[in-house]
């Protein structure tokens, strides 16, 4: 897991944020988040009935409405932080990942701004998911959902916090989900993912 809410200065005053290789950084970012992903599935991978809220590292977890869910979960030969998913036998008509956002990245939260969710995926067949961005301030949550294209290379989803009800000083905590309908008979490698929080432009 790497977590870059202090990004440093170039020599020429350009502020730098450091990313995996090969993703594009929106001009304006101001912080970046790349989650870990395997650190808790074993190196020969899980397979059978892996229950709903199952963590597979520290800030990413699974869920599904399955009550014996049939699928497995493998380590990425291709990056060494990556997660493959064979959803072969599986029965429930959805599946999805939830990526917390770390409390400094939260507390940082502001209606000012945008925030991507970028994927590196591998797919046998391209196919269209939901990510949702969920808000907690006080008592409240605030959900902004996009359509993100998953297939070969890299995708993206971006939301607006302006036009939410978003208190920034009640926020609590934040995450995103990556929501997958109908995934049965899909294979997914899911290479990379990273959450940017740039400047959204004056309205």
């Amino acid at each position: 897991m790497s977590l870059f809410g202090k990004p440093r200065l170039a020599a020429d005053n350009v502020t730098v944020i450091d990313v995996p290789d090969g993703f594009h950084i929106p001009p304006k970012t101001q912080w970046a988040f790349t989650p870990a992903l395997n650190t808790q599935v074993p190196i020969d991978g899980i397979a059978g009935n892996i229950l709903t809220g199952t963590g597979l590292a520290p800030n990413l977890t699974l869920h599904h409405e399955v009550e014996g869910a049939q699928f497995a979960i493998e380590q990425s030969e291709d990056y060494s932080d990556g997660l493959v998913f064979d959803f072969t036998d599986f029965t429930g008509s959805f599946f999805s990942l939830a990526f917390a956002l770390p409390q400094e990245g939260v507390l940082a939260l502001g209606r000012q701004d945008l925030l991507r969710f970028v994927l590196r995926t591998q797919t046998s067949e391209p196919f269209q998911a939901y990510a949702r961005l969920n808000l907690c301030h006080g008592p409240n949550t605030e959900q902004i959902v996009r359509m993100v294209e998953v297939g070969e290379g890299e995708s993206f989803a971006e939301f607006d916090i302006f036009y939410t009800e978003f208190e920034q000083k009640r926020a609590t905590s934040a995450w995103v989900d990556l929501i997958i309908n109908d995934p049965a008979h899909k294979r997914i490698a899911l290479d990379q993912a990273i959450i940017l929080r740039r400047a959204r432009a004056s309205l």
